[in-house]
């Protein structure tokens, strides 16, 4: 019963944080002027990225805390008031990741689609590595255990 609140609570934080990426494609126009003023060497990747962190929080609060108390007490989870909050800020810390991934990735790639596949891709490779699909025990040590499992965000922590 516990390991499948956890499996459920793990799979509604990635699916949360995955929703992140979505929100990629309203960048187009600004990342125009970006390019335009980093060239211009008014504004540096650094500062992107941490300007459009923090215009977004606001929203990513919300859309943490809405779908976060639907999924907390749909599930049963239980009924203190810091154990929601807790889990409400672990998924906004996670949707606060995906974004500034995105947004660093974003920076990086100039072509709109290759950076959808690039930030797709990476955000796949830490769910593969993140033990939901087999524990971290049982992982391949050479790549998916040593580096990939201890880099991942999403993973687990109480596996060691």
């Amino acid at each position: 019963m516990a390991q499948n609140r956890v499996s459920l609570f793990l799979f509604v934080s990635t699916f949360l944080t995955i929703l992140a990426i979505g929100g990629f494609p309203s960048l187009v126009e600004e990342m125009k002027v970006f390019q335009w003023e980093r060239l211009d060497g008014h504004y540096t990747v650094g500062s992107f990225v941490i300007s459009h962190a923090i215009s977004s929080m606001p929203y990513l609060l919300l859309v943490s805390i809405i779908p976060g108390a639907i999924t907390y007490f749909l599930i049963g989870l239980q009924r203190e008031p810091r154990l929601f909050i807790y889990f409400a800020l672990v998924l906004f810390v996670s949707m606060s990741l995906v974004e500034c991934l995105m947004m660093i990735v974003a920076a990086i790639v100039p072509n709109f689609l290759m950076g959808i596949i690039c930030g797709a891709g990476i955000q796949g490779l830490m769910i593969l590595a993140a033990g939901f699909f087999r524990l971290p025990n049982e992982l391949p040590h050479v790549f998916w255990r040593y580096p990939m499992y201890y880099i991942s965000f999403h993973r687990r922590s109480s596996y060691n």
